[in-house]
């Protein structure tokens, strides 16, 4: 019996169905890509974001502010990420064309880098 709860715990955890709610992140690295944030950011556990033209993304989950502007949390990353120009206009990061959807899954990503 404990042999088949370990093995209905381990096949729910693998698959995913133990962390409702937490990031796909093979489906946020596939977005950043497209958005283009690769090109500018070096980004923790995204295999070829080593860029250094924008801020390394690491930690920006611990951070204070977003861009130096905006109180740091998941509502308004996700507004810088589809809105920058909005919120800080002239800044160096331009307006992606972000969905709100993929804007809220990066944003849940990103704040998990703590």
């Amino acid at each position: 019996m404990k042999s088949l709860s370990f093995l209905l715990i381990s096949f729910f955890f693998l698959t995913g169905c133990a962390r409702r709610g937490s990031v796909n992140e093979m489906h946020v690295a596939e977005r950043m890509r497209a958005y283009g944030c690769v090109s500018c950011h070096t980004i923790p556990r995204i295999s070829g974001a080593e860029a250094t033209v924008g801020p390394p993304l690491d930690r920006l989950g611990s951070r204070t502010y977003i861009a130096g502007v905006l109180p740091n949390s998941p509502e308004n990353l996700s507004r810088w990420i589809q809105h920058p120009q909005s919120i800080h206009p002239g800044t160096a990061m331009p307006e992606m064309g972000v969905t709100k959807s993929d804007a809220d899954e990066i944003a849940k990503f990103l704040g998990s880098l703590k």
